[in-house]
C-alpha cells in the first residue's frame, strides 16, 4: 500500500473518521468447531483451483456468482482462531496457515463485496482499515491482521510472499490454500517466485530495483536487509548495491472481463 496510508495508525484513522468502521458478519456461520489439526483449508482450495489462472489472476465475476464454498470457508474463520481456541492448531505452522489463509480469503471477499471495482488503490483506507470482519470471534480488518497479527506474532519474513491484497504489485496469489504440512515448502515456492520476478526485483545499470514490499517492511528484512534475504532465497543480486524501488501496482488481479 502507498506508504502515505499504510502506516496511518489505527488510532488515527478512528480519530479521522468516528463511526465509519463497518462490520461484514459471515453468511454462512460454522456452528461446529473442526477437530484439532484439521482446519477445512480444502474448502479455500477448491474456490482458488476453480477461478485462480496460472498467472495468479482470479475470476471474481465466478466467484460472486456462486460464493457458497468461500462463505462457507469464512465461516470456519469467523467461529474460530488460534487465538479463540489455540487447541485446535497444535502446530506454529497451523497457526500460520490459519491467519495466512483468512487474509487471503478475506481480502477476495473484500473484493467481491464491491461491485465495478477496479483498484484497491480506490478504496485503500475502507479496504484495510475500516471494514472488519469476524474472526475467531473477534472483529478485525485486514491491516490488524496483517500487522497486529501475522506480523507482531511470527518472525517469518516470508509472509510478504504469502499474503495477497488482490493487487498486481502482490506476490502471486496460489491457486490452492497454504496448508500446515506443506506450509514450509509453500512458502520457500512463493517467496523464490517473488524475487525471481522481474516485475518485482531486477538489477539495471548497477541498480536493484525491488519491489516496495522491501521498502514498506524493511524492519522484518533485518539485520541483512533486503538483497541477503533475496540472494538467500533463490534470487541472484549484488550483495551491495544502490536500491530503487518499484511503484506499486495497485490494479485488480482479475482476469480479462472478470471482475467483480
Amino acid at each position: 500500500m502507498g506508504r502515505v496510508w499504510r502506516w496511518i495508525p489505527l488510532s488515527g484513522i478512528a480519530a479521522w473518521l468516528p463511526g465509519c468502521f463497518h462490520f461484514v458478519a459471515p453468511n454462512d456461520p460454522a456452528i461446529e468447531l473442526p477437530p484439532p489439526g484439521a482446519f477445512p483449508h480444502h474448502l479455500l482450495t477448491e474456490v482458488l483451483a476453480a477461478h485462480v489462472d496460472p498467472d495468479g489472476r482470479i475470476d471474481y465475476a465466478a466467484i460472486q456468482q456462486d460464493r457458497a464454498t468461500l462463505d462457507a470457508y469464512l465461516g470456519y474463520v469467523a467461529l474460530t482462531s488460534p487465538h479463540s481456541d489455540p487447541q485446535l492448531f497444535p502446530t506454529r505452522d497451523d497457526a500460520l496457515a490459519y491467519w495466512i489463509n483468512a487474509y487471503n480469503a478475506l481480502a477476495i471477499q473484500g473484493v467481491i463485496d464491491r461491485p465495478g471495482l477496479e483498484s484497491v488503490d480506490d478504496i485503500k483506507v475502507e479496504y484495510f482499515y475500516l471494514t472488519r470482519y469476524q474472526v475467531g470471534g473477534r472483529r478485525l480488518d485486514l491491516y490488524r491482521l496483517e500487522n497486529g497479527v501475522v506480523r507482531s506474532e511470527f518472525d517469518e519474513p516470508r509472509i510478504h510472499f504469502a499474503l495477497n491484497c488482490q493487487s498486481m504489485g502482490c506476490p502471486q496469489l496460489p491457486a490452492e490454500a497454504f496448508v500446515p504440512g506443506r506450509l514450509q515448502e509453500q512458502l520457500a515456492q512463493w517467496t523464490r517466485d517473488f524475487v525471481t520476478d522481474p516485475a518485482k526485483v531486477r538489477v539495471e545499470g548497477g541498480v536493484v530495483h525491488l519491489s516496495q514490499i522491501f521498502e514498506w517492511y524493511a524492519s522484518d528484512f533485518e539485520p541483512d536487509g533486503p538483497l541477503a534475504f533475496i540472494n538467500a532465497n533463490g534470487g541472484a543480486v549484488p550483495a551491495k548495491a544502490a536500491l530503487s524501488y518499484i511503484p506499486y501496482d495497485w490494479a485488480l488481479i482479475a482476469q480479462e472481463g472478470r471482475g467483480p
